[in-house]
């Protein structure tokens, strides 16, 4: 069952999104103590204009509620405010506020934008992110938007494939940190 991200989901969110973190080898996370990020990253999570605020991710859950997989999406024009929910958080982990985590723009004018797709390993195979994107496609429409994007890493041809599947198409590059990853758009 998909469903939007609850407050409480967090522990089990947390290791999903974790994993694209770790794929993603960003210096600026990288020099970041675990706890002082696992607690940054909840407290981002739990206010509500963050890039990773439980108000932009939708969930796939089984029906014990177990959460499998993640999605986190937002507008365009949300990009211009979701990284500063998270820099009045720096000092409650003992961060100075001239802390930069996250600060590549990611999407362009009039896209929805899927900033995050993953799924529990134990889940891999089953189907979970393809009904998520599903899933974003409905929700993209639902805010009055006709481009769904994302980017995907150069070197996650597994991923691509799925993006590809779903109808996505590459239109340009893009660095993210210190990684190049194809900017891909879906027409919903």
């Amino acid at each position: 069952m998909i469903r939007k991200a609850e407050k409480t989901d967090f522990p089990f969110i947390f290791p999903i999104l974790n994993q694209i973190f770790d794929e993603m080898q960003m210096e600026s996370i990288q020099k970041l103590p675990e706890s002082t990020f696992y607690d940054l990253m909840r407290l981002g999570y739990l206010s509500e204009n963050y890039r990773y605020s439980y108000r932009r991710i939708w969930v796939d859950a089984d029906q014990n509620s177990k959460v499998r997989g993640l999605i986190d999406m937002y507008s365009y024009n949300d990009q211009k405010i979701i990284d500063f929910a998270l820099k009045s958080k720096y000092a409650k982990v003992g961060l100075p506020t001239t802390t930069v985590i996250f600060d590549d723009q990611e999407a362009w004018p009039h896209e929805w934008y899927i900033d995050a797709l993953a799924t529990n390993p134990d889940d891999w195979g089953k189907g979970i992110g393809g009904s998520l994107l599903d899933a974003a496609s409905k929700i993209a429409k639902q805010h009055g938007y006709h481009k769904l994007s994302l980017n995907v890493d150069k070197e996650n041809p597994r991923a691509q494939r799925l993006y590809e599947y779903k109808g996505f198409k590459t239109t340009n590059e893009m660095t993210i940190g210190d990684r190049v990853y194809d900017h891909m758009i879906k027409e919903v």
